[in-house]
């Protein structure tokens, strides 16, 4: 279990709003206020718009940290919300950007939620390096919320809201991105042999200098081959091993 129990959230964070029937007008709302983030599939939350959000129809994942966060553990929320925002799964993710200079942006929800270091009255830049990020967890129509001190992996922050990433199926195509499927669609088929060779070929190429438009071509292809070459083989496999 990665949960704790956070006490509940006091005055000093506005009230809910009236209940808004549907998830779509929240957003809209948010877009009008620039909370929108510009990662995919990602809402920046703040005082005024915290309770637009939680507490409402659906369960939202919340990161706070630095107001630009950056690494190896932004990279893996990123990452996380994107996968989040195509499994057609109703939960929102949101961040809370926290600003440790001005106006200190968002440090009294960091106090209020209980995520402020025992004996802090404030942070400190070097307790955004050494301390964030963190993350709570709001169940549907939940103000009280959960800490979750898991990992800070794509795979882990999945697993605990219980959505599977779909990969793209190079046998099928399904879950296969557009692009994807078109490269997919220039091996359609052919033989492993040939496709063996086209391996070969596109190999030798993309260590050649090209055009950027040309690299992204041929690197795209190039990866896709690769792993459509891998399926076969395993399938191959799988397909001797039951005989």
């Amino acid at each position: 279990q990665h949960l704790a129990v956070v006490h509940p959230i006091v005055s000093r964070l506005p009230l809910q709003p009236p209940a808004m029937p549907h998830l779509l007008r929240w957003l809209q709302l948010l877009c009008l206020t620039g909370a929108l983030a510009s990662d995919y599939n990602i809402v920046n939350l703040d005082n005024a718009t915290f309770s637009l959000i939680v507490g409402q129809s659906y369960p939202v994942f919340l990161r706070f940290d630095k107001e630009y966060p950056y690494g190896d553990k932004a990279d893996a929320f990123k990452n996380m919300a994107a996968v989040v925002g195509k499994s057609g799964n109703k939960v929102i993710i949101a961040s809370v950007g926290v600003s440790t200079y001005g106006e200190k942006q968002n440090m009294d929800m960091v106090k209020t939620l209980n995520l402020m270091p025992d004996g802090k009255d404030d942070l400190e830049s070097a307790d955004m390096d050494k301390l964030f990020p963190k993350f709570m967890h709001f169940k549907a129509g939940d103000i009280e919320g959960s800490h979750y001190t898991g990992a800070v992996t794509k795979a882990a922050m999945l697993k605990f809201l219980g959505i599977e990433e779909k990969t793209c199926d190079m046998l099928t195509g399904e879950f296969c991105s557009e692009t994807e499927k078109m490269h997919l669609k220039f091996f359609e088929g052919k033989s492993m042999d040939e496709l063996k060779s086209e391996l070969a070929t596109l190999t030798k190429r993309s260590e050649q200098v090209l055009k950027k438009e040309e690299r992204g071509l041929v690197d795209g292809r190039l990866k896709v081959l690769k792993r459509l070459v891998k399926a076969h083989k395993k399938a191959a496999k799988q397909a001797k091993q039951k005989k």
